[in-house]
């Protein structure tokens, strides 16, 4: 009796230990994800042309380069952490873009933004590789577009290893397929559809800076959300629907899970936000159900441009009918992802911590 006990508590042991921080037993890989990073520093801009030409940016850009002198260096290293307790399952670093604040005013600070938020991503985390899209914010300024493909487009290529020429592009990992899709420029369903029909696939991850879905107060941040766009954007549903995409997106500065139905299947979204503006933060606005997927979401931000408050209003209403899942959150964090034949699990982390918040189970959302 007692040698059958010793064994159930040591295998019990074994189970918990492997289910630590980027390690389960059952994932064929893991790979993690963060959203928005906006790193910067004073010394990347030209505040003469921030002062004449954003000046309403200014006190944004001093609250970034404090958060990425105070809180993203740890960000890092809890990243790394991860990585070293995964026993090699952690197989890359993806992040869903705006790696950069912007805004430098010349190209060739853009260039230093770029490459000093690169130096001081690779000084912590040294060999994971690091792939990410392109968002807003890393081409908003003169010559920022240009930067980037000077800068990014090379480094992403040596990650993936393979020419990168421009940032749609993809990359497989083991049977899956992950595609960076650049919502700001050459943004092709013709080339979404084409690459996920080419290249065979398990599961397809699909990553862009804007989200698909509407999900939070700001319901018109989304891809394709003008009213011209309509067709276009009922297409790219499809070509995710059809392939049963997870969707990992940013921008919104919040966490979300939605499940979109389209006439060609169903596609799950996952939103998270990577600007950690405290070590220590709460979880605030959590909601849960399709109860709370609606106009009312609008509410969440009631300062936030009232002018457009009821046509906001009326995109989450004109949505709700082809939602099947939705949760929300506000908070910063990242999120370690298991992927196997049987299941992708996100365990959810707030800020750096290295216990999860919660863990979100995407596969069945695949199959609503």
């Amino acid at each position: 009796m007692i040698r059958v006990v010793l064994c159930a508590q040591i295998l019990l042991f074994a189970l918990g230990t492997a289910q630590a921080q980027g390690s389960r037993p059952d994932s064929t890989y893991s790979f993690i994800y963060l959203g928005d990073l906006h790193f910067d520093k004073m010394a990347h801009h030209d505040l003469e042309w921030v002062k004449a030409k954003m000046p309403g940016d200014l006190r944004q850009i001093e609250d970034y380069v404090q958060i990425t002198q105070e809180n993203t260096p740890n960000l890092f290293r809890r990243v790394q952490a991860a990585i070293e307790s995964s026993e090699g399952r952690i197989k890359m670093v993806v992040q869903g873009g705006d790696l950069t604040e912007g805004l430098c005013g010349r190209s060739g600070l853009q260039e230093l933004q770029f490459k000093d938020a690169l130096e001081a991503m690779r000084h912590a985390i040294p060999k994971t590789p690091f792939l990410c899209v392109k968002g807003n914010h890393d081409i908003t300024g003169p010559g920022a577009r240009e930067a980037y493909d000077r800068v990014m487009l090379p480094w992403l290529s040596k990650e993936c290893g393979k020419p990168v020429a421009s940032a749609s592009f993809y990359v497989p990992q083991g049977p899956d397929l992950f595609v960076f899709f650049d919502a700001y420029h050459n943004n092709s369903v013709d080339w979404l559809e084409k690459t996920l029909k080419d290249n065979a696939h398990r599961y397809a991850f699909v990553v862009m800076h804007p989200p698909a879905v509407p999900y939070d107060a700001r319901s018109s941040w989304h891809l394709f959300s003008r009213a011209k766009e309509t067709e276009v954007r009922e297409r790219f549903l499809n070509v995710l629907g059809a392939n049963k995409a997870v969707l990992l997106t940013a921008h919104l500065h919040k966490y979300g899970v939605v499940v979109r139905r389209t006439p060609a299947g169903p596609f799950v979204q996952l939103g998270m936000n990577s600007v950690v503006s405290s070590p220590k933060v709460a979880v605030k606005n959590h909601l849960e159900g399709l109860k709370d997927y609606g106009g009312a979401l609008v509410e969440l931000e009631p300062e936030f441009q009232p002018d457009t408050r009821e046509q906001r209003r009326t995109l989450l209403e004109r949505e709700k009918p082809q939602i099947t899942h939705f949760e929300f959150a506000d908070f910063p964090g990242y999120a370690v992802i298991h992927v196997s034949d049987a299941t992708i699990l996100a365990d959810v982390y707030a800020a750096d911590s290295d216990k999860p918040w919660k863990t979100v189970s995407l596969r069945p959302m695949l199959d609503n």
